[in-house]
């Protein structure tokens, strides 16, 4: 970053290592320097408690079909109402003029409001399901979500550390921590250990140079258990590294 940088666009919780940023910090060192913040919320939304007013964001992103638990297909983007203009509209559509439904105006102006960004139909199975979970979400309470998502990535970190040459490969700083928890087995080849667990039926994924668990609120601590039974069960086979 120098004198010229007009903006900072970064991860809120890095997808391999579940690395979570101190945004707020990142957000006022922005708003000091007249800096553009972008938000990408993908890995912290529907996990975490997010803020844009306390983070300073000027934009944020995110699909809805992770933590959000909606389908594929539909995403969720903020701008702050005075950046609005600043960005320069590539589509235009029926759906983001101002008089949307004057299908016969000869002349017509893009919408002042947040809809500019929506030029086409919009997706309206994907809308009533992210509508859906975004209730379930709101009905938990994001603060409860948050604590059992933590307390899940706490409880595993525990259960891991305790097989020997198990290594975790997420912080375990507790301001840095998220709903994500990737490790590996130093004696047994990651690609190994992730085939393995997704044969037996534990839902995980190979990222950063370790298997990454992810865990939500509603997951029980017996399948989190199980899960670590698997890895163990693996360590036990002894597959080495080539």
């Amino acid at each position: 970053m120098d004198k010229h940088t007009r903006l900072i666009a970064i991860s809120a919780v890095q997808y391999a290592s579940g690395f979570r940023m101190d945004l707020a910090k990142i957000g006022t060192f922005c708003r000091d320097n007249n800096i553009l913040f972008c938000v990408d919320a993908i890995q912290s939304l529907g996990a975490l408690q997010f803020d844009v007013q306390t983070i300073h964001a000027d934009f944020v992103m995110a699909d809805g079909h992770k933590w959000m638990l909606a389908p594929e297909g539909l995403a969720v983007f903020y701008c702050k109402a005075e950046r609005r203009e600043q960005l320069e509209l590539k589509q235009y559509g029926w759906h983001n003029v101002e008089n949307l439904y004057d299908f016969d105006a000869k002349n017509w102006t893009v919408a002042s409001d947040a809809r500019r960004f929506e030029c086409g139909s919009p997706n309206m199975l994907s809308i009533h399901a992210l509508s859906a979970s975004l209730s379930l979400l709101a009905d938990v309470g994001m603060q409860t979500v948050e604590e059992k998502v933590l307390e899940n990535t706490r409880y595993l970190t525990g259960l891991l550390k305790q097989i020997p040459d198990i290594k975790i490969l997420s912080s375990t700083n507790h301001s840095r921590r998220s709903g994500i928890i990737t490790f590996c087995h130093q004696q047994v080849k990651t690609s190994a250990l992730f085939h393995h667990l997704l044969e037996q039926g534990v839902i995980c994924a190979q990222r950063g140079g370790g298997v990454r668990f992810s865990p939500h609120f509603y997951t029980e601590r017996e399948n989190l258990e199980r899960a670590v039974e698997c890895v163990k069960a693996q360590s036990r086979r002894g597959i080495q590294k080539t």
